[in-house]
């Protein structure tokens, strides 16, 4: 049972001594804490003129919840950024660098060699975002966030950062090139983050809402990681309109629309896990063009 766990484990043992390996890392996150440090310090020096003159405590709430979803929302904008780059080659580099006959050739299963590389993407993004929490605490010298506030941003990060891995992954699985993988990659991440809003207008514009938000209006939002965010970290910029409701007030008792985003996201890794560990397999002798045979010698 111990060999067999370690053996399917073996892609994502070496993807992870791969990725940690020379200066790339390092970089990557002192780059991505950088920029984080400057959205705080920025978001601070705009308030200036109220921490020199002083504030009670609701203003003092006030600023940290908006420090927190200004630091959220960057923070996931950069990990949507990272994540094609970390998973559109996935597969296909191993055909670049002709060695994915050979992790086809042993014993570990399609499954598997899909899980390491998506899992060895997942474990980067999760060091990111550990690498960031000491920056997300000073919210906590103003007040108004929560601890599960915070643990809620990082599962929507990871949640979100694990199905556009999966995609990436399953899009390495088709293409034949690295760069055509990454390039579709973040093609279908630029769809879901400008074409879903896109998408919610132009329904909303066809449908009589009567001044009510529409459950049709914001489902296309659903797919959008950005929104997803906004829906539980920033309830004045998106409204905190139940999608189900059981009553007829609709004040409570209804699905939000980070509650659907998760549920989406989960049906969306399954569909493309299964997906690409499927068409991983190599491809029948049968389907292979057949050659003419020779022509007969006559004598």
């Amino acid at each position: 049972m111990k060999r067999a766990l370690l053996l399917n484990l073996a892609v994502l043992t070496r993807e992870l001594r791969t990725r940690m390996r020379g200066r790339r890392a390092a970089v990557v996150i002192t780059v991505y804490l950088l920029l984080l440090s400057g959205i705080g310090g920025w978001m601070i020096y705009t308030q200036h003129q109220d921490l020199r003159s002083g504030f009670n405590a609701s203003a003092a709430s006030t600023m940290g919840l908006q420090i927190f979803a200004t630091l959220s929302m960057f923070q996931l904008f950069l990990v949507i950024f990272i994540v094609p780059g970390l998973t559109g080659a996935a597969i296909s580099g191993e055909r670049d660098r002709q060695t994915l006959d050979l992790l086809l050739s042993t014993q570990v299963s399609a499954l598997w060699i899909v899980l390491g590389k998506i899992l060895a993407s997942l474990s980067y993004i999760f060091l990111l975002l550990l690498a960031a929490l000491p920056l997300f605490s000073m919210v906590f010298l103003f007040g108004g966030v929560s601890p599960s506030q915070i643990a809620l941003t990082f599962v929507i990060s990871l949640v979100s950062a694990l199905t556009l891995g999966t995609v990436g992954v399953f899009l390495s699985v088709l293409t034949r090139r690295g760069s055509t993988g990454t390039v579709l990659t973040y093609a279908v991440t630029f769809v879901l983050l400008i074409g879903t809003p896109v998408l919610s207008i132009f329904i909303g514009a066809t449908v009589d809402s009567r001044g009510t938000i529409r459950p049709e209006v914001i489902l296309p939002l659903a797919l959008n990681p950005l929104a997803a965010l906004a829906s539980a970290t920033m309830p004045s910029f998106m409204p905190d309109a139940p999608l189900l409701r059981t009553s007829q007030s609709g004040a409570s008792g209804g699905l939000l629309l980070w509650h659907i985003s998760l549920v989406v996201d989960a049906a969306l890794i399954v569909l493309f896990v299964f997906l690409a560990s499927t068409m991983l397999r190599p491809v029948p002798r049968l389907l292979t063009r057949r050659r003419p045979p020779p022509a007969e010698i006559e004598g």
